[in-house]
């Protein structure tokens, strides 16, 4: 039983997921296992991920059936007592599992611990760093700022709960699944970077550009948190807040993707729910796609 198990899934990234495996293979810390889980790819991954030949790699290809689906089947197959997600494009610096080990005995086994992670821009190089507010429960109300790979999770509570694999979540899926851990359990968080999140084009929340699409993902999400009665209960009287901040993401990338008409009406709806609306970046950037 390693202490922790890392999951993988990846849809046609043969391009991109060697350097994932590589940073993951490149740690100071080696008490762990990667399980990659191949979304029913269609490119050359299998081939990429087998020429790496580590014992410490186990591979899975499954019929497509989006991300969520992929993590859940590869938390069945964990048998670490932690678990950990990194999607196809992230990359783990060395100290990694070093860092979630000592926090891990540092705090006596906590149920879940985050890290930090910063963005990546691969052209130019830069990286920004993610200011996250010491009281997590503010801070996940704000936006999903966690990043998939600086979250782990003891595994009796990871397989207690999945991944909502409703596709019309898809991209969300993380969100929705952080609010539900947040609040039920105890983090520990380290404000240590350990990860990076590589900014491409090929993103998946900047591949998904329909209108319908943004939309059904945005309030699925809304649906499922306020439908959890727990999640409910934390958010509290913070609901309208949390509405506005989700009513807004859905309206920046609307007016990205040029859907500016319902942009406007979620811009609406979103002044609707809470005055703090226009002290909130994302109402500022909304505006700036809508005007330009």
């Amino acid at each position: 039983m390693p202490f922790l198990s890392i999951i993988v899934p990846t849809y046609n990234r043969a391009h991109l997921i060697k350097k994932t495996l590589i940073s993951l293979l490149d740690q100071s810390f080696q008490d762990y296992e990667i399980i990659v889980v191949d979304d029913g790819s269609t490119d050359n991954t299998e081939e990429v991920v087998c020429s790496l030949q580590s014992p410490k790699i186990v591979y899975y290809k499954i019929v497509n059936g989006e991300r969520a689906k992929a993590r859940n089947f590869g938390m069945q197959k964990a048998t670490g007592k932690y678990i950990n997600w990194f999607d196809s494009d992230d990359l783990a610096l060395p100290h990694h599992c070093e860092t979630i080990h000592d926090a891990a005995q540092t705090a006596q086994l906590p149920d879940i611990i985050r890290v930090n992670y910063e963005l990546y821009n691969p052209i130019t190089k830069k990286r920004k760093r993610i200011k996250h507010k010491k009281d997590i429960r503010t801070d996940i109300l704000k936006g999903n700022s966690f990043g998939t790979a600086s979250v782990i999770v003891k595994r009796d509570i990871a397989l207690s709960n999945p991944f909502e694999e409703c596709r019309n979540l898809s991209a969300s899926e993380d969100y929705e699944l952080w609010l539900r851990l947040v609040s039920k359990y105890r983090f520990t968080c380290v404000d240590t970077v350990t990860n990076l999140l590589v900014e491409h084009k090929g993103r998946s929340v900047r591949t998904m550009s329909g209108q319908h699409d943004l939309e059904k993902r945005f309030l699925t999400l809304i649906h499922f948190a306020l439908s959890n009665p727990e999640t409910t209960f934390m958010i509290g009287s913070s609901k309208k807040y949390f509405l506005m901040r989700n009513y807004l993401v859905l309206s920046v990338d609307l007016a990205y993707n040029r859907h500016k008409k319902k942009a406007v009406t979620y811009v609406w709806k979103a002044s609707k729910q809470h005055p703090l609306v226009f002290f909130q970046r994302v109402f500022w950037a909304t505006l700036k796609h809508l005007i330009f």
